[in-house]
């Protein structure tokens, strides 16, 4: 029994892998599909994002998924390169999230390889507006890209905390209002950012890994398997799959 579970498990393994290998092809011959989308450095990507007109489609907020492939130094300097190319694309809210909480631990380090790769853009950034919007509730200009590091505080760190709250206020005695959904969606309710339109997942399995449950009811989620020294091409070919997206919101 044992032995036949062993060669089933490698068997799957195995399916896995070649499922992943077409799954990467596929997606180079896409990219090749779709050259007026493809950008294969920065300064390409400065170029298309000059020919854009009212049709292409551009979101808004643009969640980036780092899943169980854990994160390193080197998606460090991925974070700065897509901050740069979403200042290139005008990509107002960009939000970065890992479960462990990697970025938020190294947001020094973050902002020091920025200011050190793309000095000339420091002023352009607001970092974290939804923790100030939070704190004193002002949000910053809309001129400003809006970047937020995410992580399981956000979404279930952050409804445990509400139900302890809710848990001591009823034991208390104090509850001056009835809870209601309106009562805890406003609650949970990241301040100072819209829902996200686009989630780009770096890992090799197909999940939102517990990204902001009730705020993505509408948001994309397309993959992105590599989760270091992500190309330039493989990020505008994503941007070009969500631009010919039609979201029907259940229509």
């Amino acid at each position: 029994m044992d032995a036949f579970l062993s060669t089933l498990l490698v068997l799957l393994h195995l399916l896995c892998k070649l499922h992943n290998a077409i799954c990467d092809a596929c997606n180079a011959v896409y990219r090749r599909c779709t050259k007026p989308w493809w950008a294969s450095t920065t300064a390409e990507l400065d170029t298309l994002a000059r020919s854009f007109d009212s049709t292409n489609k551009i979101p808004r907020h643009l969640v980036i998924i780092f899943g169980r492939l854990g994160l390193c130094d080197e998606s460090v300097l991925d974070c700065v390169r897509i901050i740069g190319w979403c200042i290139s694309l005008d990509v107002p809210y960009i939000s970065f999230f890992d479960r462990n909480g990697f970025l938020k631990k190294n947001e020094f380090i973050l902002k020091e390889e920025f200011a050190k790769k793309r000095p000339d853009l420091i002023e352009c950034i607001t970092w974290n507006p939804h923790a100030k919007a939070r704190q004193n509730g002002v949000i910053e200009s809309k001129s400003k890209i809006n970047v937020s590091l995410l992580s399981d505080i956000d979404n279930k760190g952050k409804i445990a905390t509400l139900t302890q709250s809710l848990a001591k206020i009823v034991s208390s005695g104090n509850l001056d209002q009835e809870i209601t959904i309106e009562l805890i969606t406003e609650e949970l309710q990241i301040k100072g950012m819209p829902d996200p339109d686009l989630a780009l997942i770096c890992d090799y399995s197909c999940s939102t890994h517990g990204v902001l449950p009730w705020h993505t009811r509408t948001t994309e989620f397309l993959m992105l398997p590599l989760y270091v020294n992500i190309p330039v091409k493989d990020f505008t070919c994503l941007l070009g799959k969500y631009n010919k997206c039609v979201q029907r919101h259940g229509k």
